[in-house]
Parts: C-alpha cells; structure tokens; sequence
C-alpha cells in the first residue's frame, strides 16, 4: 500500500513537469533556452515580478505571468525588433530582448500576494 502510494505520487510529479516541459516548448518553441541568468535574476515582490537582466517589471495580470510546476522560474523572451519597423530601427533594436513569457513556479511563496 505504501509502496502503491509513493510509485502514485512519482508518477503525478513527472507527469507535472512533462507537462510543464510541454508548455514551454508549445509556448516558447522547442529549441529555447531558460534565460534566467540566476537564482537571483527574478525577484518577486507585492506588485508582481522584477527581471533584473532585462530591468522590467511584470505585474499581477500581466498575461505574460504563466504558473508553472516545477520549482523554478522560466524567462521566455524575444527580439525587441519587428518586421514592421523601419531597417534602421530594427537594427538598433537587433540585440535587445523583451519578455515573451515568465513561467512562475506554483509554489513561489509571492503567488499569496495575487490571491
């Protein structure tokens, strides 16, 4: 019985980050990269989410914020230039990133400060 119950929980928690795995890639495409630089790149806060390396702030409701399982944050991002800026703006704008999506661990204690 015990055993039945642990091999029960391992499958639901493999199952959880398949399907979060699956998200990601649906979302972000199969080939991203998790671009939280460290643990310290997301800092959670009253008002929602501070990315330090892209120096934005994502607040509660901000489509953008997508809770995940797992036990950690997963910056999705894209290129700031767009096929309908002018050549040069496009270039300017070449190597900057802005955030596609933010995948959110369910458990981040700042998830009660949404509630």
């Amino acid at each position: 019985m015990k055993l039945s119950a642990t091999l029960t929980a391992l499958t639901i928690l493999f199952a959880g980050t398949a399907v979060a795995e699956s998200r990601i890639d649906t979302l972000c495409w199969a080939d991203h990269v998790n671009e939280v630089n460290s643990a310290n790149d997301i800092v959670a806060n009253p008002d929602g989410f501070y990315i330090r390396s892209l120096e934005v702030q994502l607040s509660y409701g901000d489509p953008r914020i997508v809770l995940a399982t797992g036990n950690r944050f997963h910056l999705c991002t894209r290129s700031a230039a767009t096929p309908d800026m002018n050549e040069n703006l496009a270039r300017l704008m070449m190597g900057e990133r802005r955030v596609k999506y933010l995948f959110v661990p369910i458990t981040c204690p700042s998830n009660a400060y949404s509630s």
